[in-house]
């Protein structure tokens, strides 16, 4: 392997500035940063983890020991506790027992000398002093899973005693005859708690109750089908549940029962059984965080018992119609969702939707013209227009359906103000939430050589902006670098071809620098806050790769492409790049000024429908965990999972878990103090309109230009204000 002083050699360099390179020290130029980098890379040397062991005197690794990745809970949890060490430069090692006690004795021997930040834990062992006694660490960086053993400090867990209560009702409600329940040894406390609370739920019911080792599930799988039948059989892992399935297939005569098994949280749809999750993925991600984030803590406790998610889906729960209901809406990624398991829908009731998808502006006009949009049962309406047309165009939704009186309650007040209420009144469900986010090259960002050049050209480290002045210096720094690692790369991409996107542009800087348009009673921009904003976007003009485009999708396929560094969107239209090459090498920012426009919009039921059911059947429909999983893992949004922690989701678009802190940051100034509506989408226009007109300028007369979006305002506040 080579040595530092190979390195040196091979790179013409002392041996103390190839030290500092590698060890992120000491005032070292850029070019014989370089220099040292590629001699590195030639001969083969990595810093890995054992070179910062040796800098901090503390291992960047967690060590995690599980019974076998062959469960799919332990896989999953594995998989996303592993994402998140690796995004915090930690590594994770990872053991399987096989829950066999001797095996896992012999990994704690081993790993004594690893000297880790933190150990997770499965264990098949009955007293944790046989870690406490031979690991060196903290007991409280000692967590052990599910399983709560003699002597444990640390016990993170799901609600097992909950979920035995959950599915018994579910089995009462829905089955009778004799029930089964396949599970692990009693000693494992999750599947004591489990099973006890199963039996005292289900006492008057004739169980049974199957137990088994981890190495002997197969064969009692067949010694449960041949001793008897049942009408319903509980597993406690999608393992056993599989193992049931083959056993019937290969051992019984009788037809399938009723499979019920608790299950980790995933994209997944089954004949055979019926899935009770909780969110191994999530619980992966929370363990590792915490031990990470506490690690200089003396005085801290993880222990925790997290939540299940619960059945996502649930049989016989939709009505039926014999009739189609009429959705106007735009071309969105949400709709594009939709199409995709609309049939769903129309297979559970029987009811035919008919989608109709028109241009945003389209459905404007639509909505001033009564006859064509009382031809609609239900519409979805942008955030813009929604408290202006929503009174006119929709009924209240408040008594209509307890189901979905029950989702608007459990809303947080930020999205209710935004998505559901006018004037303390629910009208619609949101649909397609959005926010305003900054996306940036991460794996540039944090290149050692971009940021040493960039300190040396602006004596400043390089971080994402705050403000928009950093923004724009950025996109100077980007455009005007032409070495390797940025070459032919523009700092930042922005369209030009549509009035709207534009005033979202100016609007964005202009609520950073805290400006209002709305006054006690007028519509109007503050004179010098108006200025600054109009300076900010035409110097971002001017430097940015333009884009003739109405929306923003060509923006963001710019920045998939890799001819961009930063591009700030509405997140609903940035879910394509989660399937991008380049997905791992995006980070995620708040906008400058952390003052973001909220975006997306709302679905409502029509005034004029005589199909109320039908609609009310589909609002709840949409809303159900089941389709939301499946919207938002098709690309689009709803307010079920932009609200949920759901890992299945996150690690899809991991921007989302940011979104949820930042909407509350988000504006779209749509209503008076006094609650009187203004025509938000027309305000926009105005000012969009003067906006494009001035980046167009070679010599932008600014104050020119806000008296004369001032002027228009003016001219047209009886129009922006009062609805005829």
């Amino acid at each position: 392997m080579a040595t530092i002083l190979d390195i040196a050699k091979e790179a013409g360099v002392s041996h103390g500035t190839v030290s500092n390179v590698l060890n992120g020290k000491g005032n070292v130029s850029s070019k014989k940063m370089e220099l040292v980098l590629k001699a590195a890379e030639k001969l083969g040397y990595n810093l890995n983890n054992n070179a910062k062991l040796l800098r901090s005197g503390k291992s960047q690794t967690i060590i995690m020991i599980l019974p076998s990745l062959g469960l799919e809970e332990y896989s999953i949890f594995y998989e996303n506790a592993l994402k998140e060490a690796n995004f915090r430069d930690f590594q994770l090692r990872l053991y399987c027992t096989y829950d066999n006690p001797i095996k896992e004795r012999q990994i704690i021997k081993e790993i004594i000398k690893e000297r880790p930040s933190g150990i997770i834990t499965v264990s098949a062992l009955e007293d944790a002093n046989e870690y406490y006694e031979q690991i060196p660490i903290n007991k409280s960086d000692i967590i052990f899973i599910n399983r709560k053993i003699v002597n444990a400090q640390e016990f993170i867990t799901f609600d097992f005693n909950q979920a035995g209560i959950e599915i018994a009702t579910f089995i009462d409600q829905h089955t009778t005859g004799k029930i089964a329940l396949f599970t692990g040894e009693e000693n494992f406390a999750n599947e004591h708690d489990f099973t006890i609370s199963i039996l005292k739920s289900l006492e008057n019911r004739d169980v049974t109750v199957y137990q088994s080792t981890l190495s002997h599930e197969y064969e009692n799988a067949f010694k449960l089908v041949l001793e008897s039948s049942f009408d319903c059989i509980i597993a406690t892992n999608v393992s056993k549940a599989q193992l049931l399935v083959k056993a019937f297939h290969y051992g019984s005569k009788q037809n399938l029962p009723k499979i019920i098994t608790l299950g980790p949280l995933k994209n997944t749809y089954s004949n055979e059984m019926l899935y009770y999750y909780q969110d191994f993925g999530y619980l992966g991600e929370r363990v590792v965080k915490n031990i990470i984030q506490t690690i200089h803590l003396k005085d801290k406790s993880h222990s925790h018992i997290y939540p299940n998610y619960g059945f996502l889906m649930k049989p016989n729960r939709y009505n039926h119609f014999q009739t189609e209901i009429k959705i106007l809406t735009i071309d969105s990624p949400a709709t594009h969702a939709l199409k995709k398991v609309i049939t769903h829908f129309e297979k559970s009731t029987n009811c035919i939707v008919q989608l109709d998808i028109k241009a945003y502006n389209e459905v404007f006009q639509i909505l001033e013209d009564d006859e064509m949009w009382k031809t609609y049962d239900i519409i979805r309406l942008d955030i813009a227009g929604y408290s202006w047309y929503g009174q006119k165009i929709y009924r209240p939704l408040q008594g209509l359906e307890v189901e979905l009186d029950e989702f608007i309650n459990a809303l947080p007040y930020f999205l209710k103000d935004a998505y559901v209420n006018i004037n303390d009144t629910a009208y619609a469900v949101p649909f397609d939430i959005s926010i305003q986010m900054l996306f940036y090259r991460k794996d540039i960002f944090d290149n050692d050589i971009v940021k040493r050049k960039y300190f040396e050209k602006t004596k400043s480290e390089l971080r994402t902006p705050t403000t928009f002045e950093k923004y724009n210096e950025l996109i100077t720094f980007f455009n005007e670098s032409d070495f390797d690692q940025v070459k032919e790369l523009a700092g930042a991409s922005m369209i030009s071809g549509n009035i709207e996107t534009i005033a979202a542009e100016y609007l964005l800087r202009y609520y950073s620098l805290n400006g209002d348009i709305l006054t006690t009673s007028d519509i109007e921009l503050d004179r010098e806050i108006a200025i600054g904003a109009m300076k900010l976007l035409y110097d971002n003009y001017q430097n940015s790769l333009v884009i003739d485009s109405n929306w923003w999708g060509e923006e963001v396929q710019a920045f998939i492409d890799g001819k961009s560094a930063m591009v700030i969107g509405f997140m609903n239209h940035l879910s394509v790049v989660s399937q991008s090459n380049i997905k791992d090498s995006i980070g995620i920012a708040d906008v400058p000024g952390n003052a973001p426009l909220l975006g997306g919009g709302i679905l409502g039921i029509t005034k004029s429908t005589n199909k109320v059911a039908a609609s009310i059947e589909f609002l709840t429909w949409l809303n159900s965990p089941e389709i939301s999983e499946q919207i938002n893992l098709l690309g689009g949004n709803t307010a079920s999972y932009f609200l949920s922690n759901n890992s299945v989701v996150r690690t899809m678009y991991p921007w989302l878990a940011k979104a949820k802190k930042t909407i509350m940051n988000g504006k779209r100034e749509t209503v008076f103090e006094n609650g009187q509506c203004i025509d938000l989408k027309h305000t926009e226009e105005i000012i969009g309109k003067h906006i494009r007109k001035l980046l167009a300028e070679e010599q932008p007369q600014f104050e020119k230009c806000v008296e004369n979006i001032n002027e228009e305002l003016l001219e047209k506040q009886e129009l922006l204000t009062i609805q005829v």
